[in-house]
């Protein structure tokens, strides 16, 4: 009898130690396959986990995706935001690793020297929403963003530029930076007109500059500073590529058309008056002898 009893319990140890009772069965997929690793406890792909005990779920992506995320079988994603988290087992339970493929943005300053470039992330998924930031340094102005050093036309002139990651999103964006140049303007001789359009502008800026007489005066033309004696427009609206400091004086000479004007206007008024005199003295005259006529004469 003892030894039937003794084959029982041994035959119960067996089983309960063959049996996995009390265990829950954790599986894991990764989606793509090709996008990651996933495992349980370390374990490839997931297994069976004795119950009361912590299941750490992990995902690593490999080279070209990024992890976006974990999802139940069902589609329903985990409340975790992390590629790893530990849970208590409690039931049975299928999770799903999804990988998304990755992009990357490089920016870059052109020239180094004009101002720097930062964004806001360093990889993104498919519909992400990327921003990328440019800082134009003293005596430089920034251009805009172009997803080619050597192109014309920008995709962005703003400083800080959002967008989203799509299959042709470029893989290079290139800050445009143009060191900022002086435009003085001044007046020839002092007072004798106005100038307008002087100011810092970035390079290669085209810029228009008027000039106005004041009364009596004429515009004769825009010199050069640096060649006082060289007209280089006679244009009083002139514009120009402006590509390094410079001062223009606008030249103004005496209006003798008008001198002219007012010459003639008082050689009328003169003849007018010398008209008017010669008149009256004939009036008098005239007046004069008919007065003679008219006296008694004397024997």
């Amino acid at each position: 009898m003892k030894k039937i009893v003794v084959f029982l319990v041994t035959i119960l140890l067996i089983v309960a130690c063959a049996v996995p009772a009390f265990a829950y069965t954790v599986d894991v997929t990764a989606e793509p396959a090709e996008g990651g690793d996933v495992s349980v406890n370390d374990v490839a792909g997931g297994g069976e986990i004795p119950a009361g005990t912590n299941a750490t779920i992990k995902a690593v992506a490999r080279d070209g995706y990024i992890f976006a995320g974990w999802f139940r079988a069902d589609g329903t994603p985990v409340d975790e935001s992390g590629a790893e988290f530990t849970y208590t087992l409690e039931e049975n339970r299928s999770y799903v690793a999804k990988f998304e493929k990755k992009y990357t943005v490089t920016v870059d300053a052109s020239p180094q020297e004009g101002g720097s470039v930062s964004q806001s992330g360093t990889e993104y998924g498919l519909g992400d929403s990327v921003t990328v930031t440019a800082n134009a340094v003293d005596s430089y102005n920034f251009i805009g963003w172009f997803t080619d050093p050597s192109a014309e036309d920008p995709v962005s002139t703003d400083q800080s530029y959002t967008f989203t990651i799509t299959e042709d999103t470029p893989a290079t964006l290139t800050a445009k930076f143009a060191a900022t140049y002086q435009l003085d303007l001044t007046v020839s001789p002092e007072g004798t007109g106005s100038v307008t359009g002087a100011g810092a502008f970035p390079g290669g800026s085209v810029v228009t500059i008027g000039a106005s007489p004041e009364k009596d005066w004429r515009f004769s033309g825009w010199y050069d500073a640096a060649i006082p004696g060289k007209i280089i427009s006679t244009n009083p609206e002139y514009s120009f590529n402006l590509d390094e400091n410079r001062t223009l004086g606008a030249l103004f000479e005496r209006s003798y058309t008008y001198i002219l004007i007012w010459v003639l206007i008082w050689i009328g008024i003169c003849f007018a008056v010398f008209v008017v005199v010669m008149r009256t003295i004939r009036h008098f005259r005239i007046a004069r002898r008919r007065n003679r006529r008219r006296r008694p004469r004397r024997f």
